[in-house]
């Protein structure tokens, strides 16, 4: 889901259009997909 917003450049409708799902589905999955990754990238740029 989150390479369908950042790199295809879907808007949250045809995401949720797509996956059969609500638009707050998406937007929920989103807020906590790029809050996991911080937290994974965190260390990777901490230590640079």
């Amino acid at each position: 889901m989150i390479l369908m917003k950042e790199i295809e450049g879907m808007e949250y409708h045809e995401i949720a259009e797509t996956l059969g799902c609500s638009i707050g589905t998406v937007m929920s999955r989103l807020f906590y997909a790029r809050k996991k990754l911080q937290h994974l990238l965190r260390d990777v740029y901490e230590n640079v």
